[in-house]
């Protein structure tokens, strides 16, 4: 019990240094063998940072605990997605402990949780349009993200490449990126793109769940094919920037074209596997495969609905015939899904199913081209990770199921990373060998 107030007396302190987020080293994991050689460039040395008391409870329950630790803290961990700057915008403060009810993130919890780098999403409702306000919205949400973060500049940082990433993680700093979620808010320009980019944007998720001028969605009635030649021209004008591309919420022409036009790797920022869990927003075995052809990296999504796999093929069929088919508006689509679930009772999605997402993605895309991408702070989370304190079980839990370190490495930052350096490269190319 005064182990609970002195948690809950936590919950309002600001944070006033990276080092005063994390407790000192707890002795009983003093003994556990040295990191490994890192050859992925996937690491940043961090120490665990887990409460002491959680942690002696995490070792009487099983010893591989001090091997989970080791490993998750030592690891660069780097989130694709988080959709927390909606909640900056609406007066949350980044620096201060809140309840995971609250939201899923802020800068204490993402020391205790391990998680070193997150894109921050710069979601832009499709409500807004491609004109002016959308731009608007995306700018102001920027602004706020790198004014929360230039006040907490001794435990947090903006991250605009991946060396960044790991300079700033290596220092004992968290590392901010922005990706912009849902392609409508660059107004159809790439004169907006190249601002954006200016601004901070490192990717963009190239539809929301609305088509746009561009490049269809996966939750609307297509109206190009997948993408029309502005859409073409976008992806190019991102290759020469260096933004990654990123097809979660396409519709699967728009991947597929995309796949054929880009020169640098993709991502799928946000997405779990369709084979598991038969929504339109999850990856088919076959575009994994082309992913994986292309260097890319699908970084699991926790949405709960996304992974539940009591979302069985007769179930899903019975949501898509309510909504009309796969190919209609789909905008609609959670509000289905919950509406069936509740008429047969089926549970919460698990951690378990996250595990077996990431399982099934590296068994069919290879473990070079699996990452994370949770959707805290936009989405319902599975039981078990309720927000980003839970990350080390995603790592214990691989381990369990014979990852080696190397290959944890990679999962938990290390893919994506590299993919961010190709984008990089890329663009250096094309600028020295302009058409």
């Amino acid at each position: 019990m005064i182990r609970l107030l002195l948690v809950m007396s936590l919950s309002v302190l600001p944070v006033t240094a990276c080092r005063s987020q994390q407790p000192e080293a707890d002795p009983s994991t003093s003994t556990t063998p040295p990191p490994a050689t890192d050859t992925t460039g996937a690491t940043d040395g961090g120490a665990i940072a887990l409460p002491a008391w959680r942690q002696h409870l995490l070792l009487r329950e099983d010893e591989r605990w001090a091997e989970a630790l080791r490993i998750h803290f030592n690891a660069l961990v780097v989130d694709g997605h988080v959709d927390t700057p909606m909640h900056l915008l609406d007066g949350y403060e980044l620096g201060r402990r809140h309840r995971a009810f609250e939201a899923h993130i802020d800068l204490p919890r993402l020391f205790e949780g391990g998680l070193d780098a997150a894109f921050f999403s710069i979601y832009v409702p499709a409500a807004l349009g491609e004109g002016a306000a959308a731009v608007r919205r995306a700018r102001a949400m920027i602004a706020e993200v790198r004014r929360q973060v230039a006040a907490l500049a001794d435990s947090v940082e903006m991250a605009f490449s991946a060396a960044d990433v790991r300079r700033i993680t290596r220092a004992g700093k968290k590392a901010v990126l922005l990706g912009l979620e849902g392609g409508h808010a660059l107004a159809a320009s790439p004169d907006t793109l190249a601002a954006l980019y200016a601004a901070g944007i490192r990717y963009v998720t190239l539809t929301h769940v609305n088509t746009n001028a561009w490049a269809d969605a996966s939750q609307t009635p297509p109206r190009h094919g997948g993408l029309n030649e502005l859409g073409r021209t976008m992806i190019r004008t991102m290759n020469r920037l260096g933004v990654l591309v990123d097809l979660s919420h396409t519709a699967d022409a728009t991947f597929y074209d995309a796949l054929a036009v880009s020169e640098a790797p993709v991502i799928l920022s946000h997405s779990s596997t369709r084979a598991l869990t038969d929504v339109v927003r999850n990856a088919s075995d076959d575009m994994l495969r082309a992913l994986a052809t292309h260097g890319g990296v699908i970084l699991i999504n926790f949405h709960e609905p996304s992974v539940n796999r009591h979302l069985t093929p007769e179930v899903m069929d019975e949501v898509y015939r309510r909504l009309g088919g796969r190919t209609g508006d789909l905008r609609g689509l959670w509000n289905t899904i919950a509406e069936v679930r509740r008429e047969r009772g089926l549970p919460r999605a698990t951690l378990d199913d996250v595990l077996a997402h990431i399982d099934h993605a590296v068994r069919v895309a290879g473990i070079d081209h699996v990452g994370l991408g949770s959707d805290f702070d936009g989405a319902p989370m599975p039981a078990g990770l309720d927000d980003v304190t839970r990350l080390p079980w995603i790592t214990y839990g691989l381990l369990r199921r014979g990852y080696t370190e190397t290959d944890l490495y990679k999962l938990l930052g290390g893919n994506v990373l590299r993919v961010l350096e190709a984008a990089e490269t890329t663009a250096r190319r094309m600028a020295a060998s302009p058409e």
